[in-house]
């Protein structure tokens, strides 16, 4: 069966037409979330490009001065980021690693601007909420919001910038103190990560407790501290849970990383509320039944899971991992037909070599294969 992980999963010019819009309808911004999701099928990295405003989103970050040498500075490093940010390539990347991205809406906020949001989902499951703005009289893409992250793109590459300014002795003097110190902690959260990424969790939880009492306030280190505990003691993880939701009343980054949390911890219920909640601040997205449908399984609640998985193997029929979560279903449940019906649709379908599929089966299932639907199966040229 295959984990929920939640990994960090993005390390970070909508085409002119003739005729120049001043205002743009929710169905314009529909439509560009359908070109971008065409474009990236289609690994079109060139024209998904299109749809993404670098200068606009460079402006968001970069310090406004009258200062001629910041300005100059300010010149040199949109030139060098430019030619470096590829947001298309940067999904297309994922695509080609097995993920998927997908649009899921169109929607405007209270502040009327409006956003796109897409799923990303491979090893683990994201979501980007891209700002839309007219420039120039064309909707393009500003910045963009990573849950997994729990800030704006423009935030994430501002504290680069400014970390790039603070390496000079003769810039320091543009950066507040306050900044200096946070990004003294940005490489200390390098660090953090590197530990978490190699296991080593009592040492990131070490780490973390020597960063600034205002970085910890900040919603990104926070995030990643969640992450950290939740491969330590029970009473830990809560109580940084608790934090954070005070913190951040409803944030959507919270509920989409405890969901892994819990299930590490084996709070299905838990892990199932924060599935509830995320899907509530999403304003809806069928595709949580996928993770609703794991949630079951590990709770043993096989109908329920079935169920779940049966809804998005009908709206997703090309998605892969769904095969293999009815196929658990149907294993755990002695449905030793119907899980090799599974068998057969994984290896005509999604052309997965036989000997393949026994050596997994022999690693979670090997009782599995002892019977003789298996055998019979297995047998067959």
């Amino acid at each position: 069966m295959k984990k929920i992980i939640l990994i960090l999963c993005f390390t970070a010019v909508f085409s002119c037409n003739t005729k120049e819009k001043k205002t743009i309808k929710i169905t314009d911004v529909e439509q560009i979330g359908l070109e971008i999701e065409h474009s990236l099928a289609n690994y079109d990295i060139i024209e998904t490009n299109k749809f993404y405003d670098v200068k606009a989103f460079t402006n968001r970050f970069l310090i406004k001065t009258s200062k001629k040498n910041v300005l100059d500075f300010n010149t040199g490093f949109y030139a060098s980021f430019s030619s470096q940010f590829n947001f298309g390539e940067l999904i297309v990347k994922e695509l080609s690693n097995g993920s998927s991205y997908d649009f899921i809406r169109a929607y405007q906020d209270e502040n009327k601007d409006f956003h796109l949001l897409f799923r990303l989902f491979g090893d683990g499951l994201n979501y980007h909420d891209h700002l839309v703005k007219i420039i120039n009289g064309q909707p393009k893409i500003v910045d963009s919001y990573i849950y997994l992250t729990g800030e704006n793109l423009s935030e994430t590459f501002g504290q680069l910038y400014k970390s790039v300014l603070y390496s000079s002795d003769f810039f320091s003097k543009y950066v507040k103190t306050s900044d200096v110190e946070i990004l003294k902690d940005m490489n200390t959260l390098k660090e953090i990560k590197q530990l978490n990424a190699s296991g080593q969790f009592v040492r990131a939880n070490e780490a973390y407790q020597s960063i600034s009492n205002k970085s910890k306030r900040t919603k990104i280190f926070k995030l990643i501290h969640l992450m950290t505990v939740s491969n330590l003691s029970e009473d830990v993880y809560q109580e940084v849970i608790l934090d954070y939701e005070n913190s951040f009343p409803n944030d959507p980054s919270l509920f989409l990383v405890s969901v892994d949390g819990y299930l590490l911890k084996e709070q299905y219920e838990k892990s199932l509320e924060s599935v509830n909640k995320l899907d509530e601040a999403l304003n809806g997205d069928p595709f949580l039944d996928y993770l609703r449908g794991n949630i079951y399984y590990f709770q043993k609640e096989y109908a329920k899971a079935l169920e779940k998985f049966q809804i998005i193997n009908k709206e997703y029929p090309d998605f892969i991992d769904v095969y293999d979560g009815l196929l658990s279903v149907y294993i755990a449940t002695n449905e030793n037909e119907k899980a090799v019906s599974i068998l057969n649709t994984l290896e005509n379908k999604f052309q997965i070599k036989k000997e393949d599929l026994k050596l997994s089966l022999e690693e979670g299932f090997i009782n599995f294969t002892k019977t003789k639907e298996f055998k019979n199966w297995y047998q067959t040229i």
